[in-house]
C-alpha cells in the first residue's frame, strides 16, 4: 500500500516530524504513529461526478503526550483499500498530509464524529497529496516505543468516573446522555449479536461486553458497533484478564435494559491493559471474583439460594418495590425480605402450574414447578413471586409427576389452600439487570399465620 500520487510529490525530500512540530507551511512531512482507531467509510456519490468517493478518519500516537487524527478522501475503492489494510494497533507511515488548522469543541455532551485530539490540527490524505504506508512486520522492532504508546493513556487514569456514580444518576429515560471516561476490568464477553437494520435492512453486528470496577463489582453493560474493535474484542480481550481505560464513552439510559449503559461512538479512544497503580488496584479485585459470576441460567436451584432462616428483613409490597426501582434504589443485585401478605391469585393453569424443558439426553421432557403467586398487604399487591422448583415440591406436598394426576376437585382444594389467607413469605429478590429484562422474586418459604399474629407484627411494623 505505497503510491505516490503525483511524480512532483515523490521528489521532495521527507523530513521526518512529530506531532508536536507539525504546523500548515510543511508539505512534505514524514509522520510515523500508532493507530488508536478509525471510522467505518462514509461512501457517497460526488456532486457533479459519475464515480463514488468516499471518506474515512483515524487516530494516531507518536508520543506519550499528543494524538492528532488524520482524515482520507479519495475514490471508494481505494478509500476501502485503506479502510481494509489500517488495521487498529499498526504502526504507519504517513508521508506528506496536508496539515490544517482544526479547533474541537470538548463539550461532554454534544456529539463529535472523532477522538477529540491534543492539538489543534489535522492531517488530510487526498487523491491528489498524500498517502499512508503500514510499517513491515521486521521493520516493527525499531518502534518498540511507539507499540508500547497502546498502554499508555494520553489522559490520567486518576480522572475516570466510577460506575457506581453513573449507575446511580443514570437511572431513567429523561437523563441526559453525555460522554466520560472509565477505568474497567471485563467480565463477559456476550456472544455477537446481528440483525437487520429497518432503515435499508442491511445486516449490522453488535457485540455487549460487561464491565465492572471496585465501585459496580455487577458490571454495566458494554455495546460496541464498530467492525474492527468487534474483531479486536473478540481475538484478544479475555474476561477478568483485560483491563480496559475507556475515554469519550457515551454513557445512556437503555430503556430495553431498564439500566445505565456505555457506548463506544466515532469520538470512543481504548487503552488496552493500562500501565498504573489503578490498574493493579482493579487487577486485584478482578482476582476476587469467580469467573462465572457474569453468567445467567434459567432454573435457580434450591441450594444456591439463601436459607429461610437467615432472612429476617422485614418490607411491605411499597417498600420492595422502592428498593428495585424507587425512591430507595441501590447497587445490590439481590436481596431478601419477610413479607406479611394474603394470597390473592395463585395461577393453576397447566402452562403457569407446570414448566416443561428438555433434559440433557433429549430423549424425554423434564418437568418443574413455576407458579405464579400475587400477595397482597396494606400498601399494595406483589405481581411477580413464583415458586419454583423443589420448594413449591415442599410447599405443596406433591411433585410436578403427581401434580399431573390429580382430578379437578383436587387441584381446586390445593389452589384454595393458598389463597384468601395470611402467610409470612420469605422472598428472594433478583433486580432487573443487563443479563435479564425481568424482575426475579422466588418464594423461599411461606407458612400460614393467623389474625392475632399478624396484629402483633403489623403493631410493631
Amino acid at each position: 500500500m505505497s503510491e505516490l500520487s503525483n511524480k512532483s510529490q515523490s521528489k521532495l525530500k521527507l523530513v521526518p516530524k512529530k506531532l508536536s512540530e507539525l504546523h500548515p507551511d510543511i508539505s512534505n512531512a514524514l509522520v510515523v504513529g500508532l493507530v488508536l482507531n478509525k471510522t467505518e467509510p462514509n461512501i457517497f456519490l460526488a456532486k457533479n461526478d459519475t464515480q463514488y468517493r468516499g471518506v474515512f478518519t483515524f487516530t494516531i500516537r507518536d508520543s506519550k503526550q499528543h494524538i492528532i487524527n488524520c482524515k482520507v478522501w479519495n475514490r471508494q475503492e481505494k478509500v476501502e483499500e485503506y479502510y481494509k489494510n489500517i488495521k487498529l494497533g499498526d504502526v504507519v507511515d504517513i508521508i506528506c498530509p496536508k496539515i490544517a488548522v482544526h479547533y474541537q469543541q470538548k463539550d461532554v455532551k454534544q456529539p463529535c464524529y472523532q477522538p477529540i485530539t491534543t492539538l489543534p490540527l489535522i492531517l488530510e490524505l487526498t487523491e491528489g497529496g498524500g498517502f499512508v504506508q503500514k510499517r513491515s512486520y521486521h521493520d516493527l522492532n525499531n518502534y518498540s516505543q511507539i507499540r508500547q504508546l497502546w498502554r499508555i493513556p494520553h489522559k490520567p487514569l486518576h480522572g475516570v468516573l466510577k460506575l457506581a456514580d453513573i449507575n446511580n444518576t443514570v437511572n431513567n429515560a429523561n437523563t441526559q446522555n453525555y460522554f466520560s471516561d472509565f477505568l474497567v476490568m471485563i467480565g463477559l464477553i456476550k456472544p455477537l449479536r446481528e440483525f437487520k437494520t429497518p432503515r435499508d435492512n442491511k445486516p449490522k453486528r453488535c457485540l455487549e461486553l460487561v464491565v465492572f470496577d471496585e465501585s459496580l463489582p455487577n458490571g454495566m453493560l458494554l455495546t460496541i458497533w464498530q467492525r474492527d474493535w468487534m474483531e479486536r474484542a473478540l481475538e484478544f480481550w479475555k474476561p477478568l484478564h483485560t483491563s480496559l481505560h475507556l475515554i469519550d464513552f457515551k454513557v445512556a439510559y437503555s430503556e430495553f435494559y431498564k439500566s445505565c449503559t456505555l457506548s463506544l461512538t466515532a469520538r470512543s479512544l481504548i487503552y488496552e491493559n493500562p500501565y498504573g497503580q489503578e490498574t493493579q488496584s482493579l487487577i486485584q479485585v478482578a482476582s476476587t471474583i469467580s469467573d462465572t459470576a457474569f453468567k445467567t441460567f434459567s432454573q435457580m436451584k434450591a441450594e444456591t439460594l439463601p436459607k429461610p432462616e437467615e432472612v429476617h428483613a422485614i418490607m411491605t409490597v411499597k417498600q420492595i418495590y422502592d428498593r428495585i426501582e424507587g425512591t430507595l434504589h441501590d447497587n445490590k443485585q439481590e436481596m431478601t425480605a419477610v413479607l406479611y401478605a394474603m394470597g390473592k391469585t395463585m395461577c393453576d393453569s397447566e402452562k403457569c402450574l407446570l414448566t416443561f424443558s428438555l433434559d440433557d439426553c433429549g430423549e424425554k421432557y423434564e418437568t418443574f414447578f413455576n407458579i405464579n403467586l400475587h400477595l397482597s398487604d396494606h400498601s399494595g399487591t406483589l405481581l411477580e413471586a413464583r415458586l419454583t422448583d423443589t420448594i413449591a415440591s415442599r410447599l405443596l406436598g406433591f411433585n410436578p409427576s403427581e401434580v399431573q394426576q390429580l382430578k379437578d376437585q383436587q387441584m381446586d382444594k390445593l389452589k384454595w389452600s393458598f389463597l384468601m389467607d395470611y402467610f409470612e413469605v420469605k422472598l428472594f429478590i433478583r433486580k432487573p439487570g443487563i443479563f435479564r429484562r425481568n424482575l426475579v422474586i422466588l418464594v423461599l418459604d411461606m407458612r400460614a399465620i393467623e389474625l392475632d399474629e399478624l396484629s402483633k407484627i403489623i403493631t410493631v411494623f
